[in-house]
């Protein structure tokens, strides 16, 4: 008889793995499909970089003034941007936001490599007194758009174990739309940035990892040098230089060169870079409510904005997806185009470029030791950067456009390919 409901019970397994199985199937195929719903390019998107600015203060207010309402302005423009900057890392990936008076539509589109298929999906948002999402369609699969934020709200809630979802939607007082505009009132966030703080605490493990404890390390180590002290701008090669060579003496394997290359260049990134990078690594100050920085700025090339963009790229690099510092850096220039802003500078993406290549030669398992090796006898800037003559900067969105057009542009890949060439020369980038 028992024997008899095991084998029942078998069966009854069986058949809903299969069923589940079955369902998981015809929902794969009915989302994906052969062609692609978008087919709009970064390189048009990224045109408006420079309006992001304005969002960017926008936020900044919100948070900054978190016992009032606010409103926030978002235009297409502003969106597309956004998007674009994803797609310019995430080539397989396209997006596009249509914002009317009635409604607001977002597509996307993921192409699955190698197999000429397509995930496509789409959302229609409408206006009224709070976030709603009046349908999504996943390829030919209709989901109801309160359903989906429904089910997305308590995916976040349960993930984070807080209640940051509910409360964030909350906050969305209104939501009316123009013609290629849409504008959120927000109520006050205090309460919400204080369940971020819930957030950080439930998230966080109660072990400190290997990286984050070396780079707390490298950290206290480099502003105890001599050359933290100094009253005259200090080459960022001085640091890397007292930074490797104690790497050196504390690894023992090609792993361990690994590991402390990282975890020197993030101490780095968050001590002549900036400060704020280190949220991005965990807790690594050793007085949370006063950053160690040294007396004066590292500088490359005589300038201190080309050793932070140097060593912030190569912290992003290891902290991001593949591609995504080098679009980071490519985007920050486009928007300092605007009014206010530095100007595009080709010398400044020639220093994010050459702090990616740094940080993949340091952390890769067949240089990292040879790294070390090479900077604690290094002996010119020109070992790590190249030189930068010539290459355009300080150029205006109305400059930019005029030489160049856009970042797909033969004149703009050239300079590009530029850069890449005299990176390339450097015997350290060699491999």
């Amino acid at each position: 008889m028992i024997l008899r409901s095991v084998k029942w019970l078998f069966i009854i397994i069986a058949v809903i793995v299969l069923l589940l199985i079955a369902g998981a199937t015809a929902v794969a195929i009915m989302a994906v499909q052969k062609t692609p719903l978008v087919a709009s390019t970064a390189t048009t998107q990224l045109d408006g970089a420079d309006s992001v600015n304005e969002l960017l203060g926008q936020l900044q207010r919100a948070f900054s003034r978190r016992e009032e309402g606010h409103q926030v302005t978002l235009t297409e423009t502003q969106v597309e941007s956004l998007v674009g900057v994803l797609q310019r890392a995430l080539p397989d990936f396209k997006g596009v936001v249509n914002i009317t008076p009635i409604g607001g539509t977002i597509n996307l589109t993921y192409a699955i490599q190698d197999t000429g298929y397509f995930v496509n999906a789409s959302a229609l948002v409408l206006p009224g007194n709070s976030l709603r999402i009046e349908q999504v369609q996943i390829g030919d699969l209709t989901i109801p758009g309160r359903y989906l934020l429904r089910f997305l709200e308590r995916t976040v809630n349960s993930y984070t174990q807080s209640e940051i979802a509910t409360i964030a939607l909350s906050r969305v007082e209104r939501v009316t739309m123009e013609s290629g505009e849409l504008t959120l009132d927000v109520g006050r966030l205090d309460a919400l940035l204080t369940e971020l703080n819930v957030v950080a605490s439930n998230m966080s493990v109660d072990e400190e990892s290997e990286l984050q404890r070396l780079s707390a390390y490298y950290l206290r180590y480099l502003s105890g040098r001599e050359i933290a002290l100094s009253t005259e701008p200090v080459s960022l090669i001085e640091y890397l230089r007292e930074g490797m060579a104690r790497a050196r003496e504390q690894s023992e394997t090609a792993q361990d060169a690994v590991l402390h290359n990282k975890a020197v260049i993030l101490a780095l990134a968050v001590y002549v870079g900036h400060h704020r990078v280190g949220t991005l690594v965990g807790d690594i100050q050793p007085n949370a409510d006063k950053a160690l920085k040294p007396r004066r700025g590292a500088v490359l090339h005589n300038r201190n904005d080309l050793a932070r963009h140097f060593i912030i790229s190569a912290a992003l690099e290891l902290l991001s997806e593949e591609g995504m510092s080098l679009a980071i850096g490519e985007f920050k220039e486009l928007m300092d185009r605007g009014n206010g802003g530095s100007g595009y500078s080709f010398v400044d993406l020639a220093a994010d470029m050459s702090g990616n290549e740094f940080a993949q030669v340091a952390t890769e398992i067949s240089t990292a030791v040879d790294v070390q090796n090479a900077m604690a006898r290094i002996q010119s800037e020109l070992e790590i950067i190249p030189a930068i003559d010539g290459l355009p900067e300080g150029l205006s969105k109305q400059a930019f456009i005029e030489q160049y057009e856009r970042v797909d542009s033969m004149a703009y890949l050239k300079e590009v390919k530029e850069i890449k060439r005299r990176i390339n020369l450097l015997p350290l980038y060699q491999r």
